[in-house]
């Protein structure tokens, strides 16, 4: 079997932001026991998710947690200019889950659908990746030979 790098696909790009989001959610428990607003709940959620970004920045070749279970890993080693701003914008484009104008998930709908499923479409990366220099992640994928 011959093993290559392939680009991830969109739904997996998104299961790997749910785990994500799923892992900075459980670090936002304790937080429930003291008398924060709604509001202040969602900045720390915000904070949270961008520390984990941080964290993966310092310590794991920027290898996040959803990248792990799905064992995809950044297609090159991206400059750490480059990674400081796409965990910026990802988390900015995670912040998005949280807010909303008409209805609940308004604005993460047009996030998904207006601007990351096209970018995805033209460039093979999210709108975050894209800003931030092209980065992609990748998934090792095996064929016959």
């Amino acid at each position: 079997m011959a093993i290559s790098l392939r680009d991830t696909r969109p739904l997996e790009k998104l299961f790997t932001s749910a785990i994500n989001v799923a892992v900075a959610l459980v670090f936002l428990v304790p937080f429930f026991w003291v008398d924060f607003s709604a509001l202040e709940l969602k900045w720390i959620f915000i904070g949270l998710f961008l520390l984990q970004n941080l964290v993966a920045i310092s310590f794991f070749d920027y290898r996040l947690p959803g990248m792990v279970v799905q064992n995809t890993q950044w297609k090159h080693p991206y400059p750490l200019p480059n990674q400081l701003v796409h965990a910026l914008l990802y988390s900015a484009s995670f912040s998005t889950l949280l807010f909303w104008v008409w209805f609940p998930g308004d604005l993460l709908l047009i996030n998904l659908l207006l601007l990351q499923w096209p970018c995805i479409q033209l460039t093979g990366t999210t709108m975050h990746g894209w800003l931030s220099g092209g980065m992609k992640d990748v998934k090792l994928s095996q064929s016959a030979p």
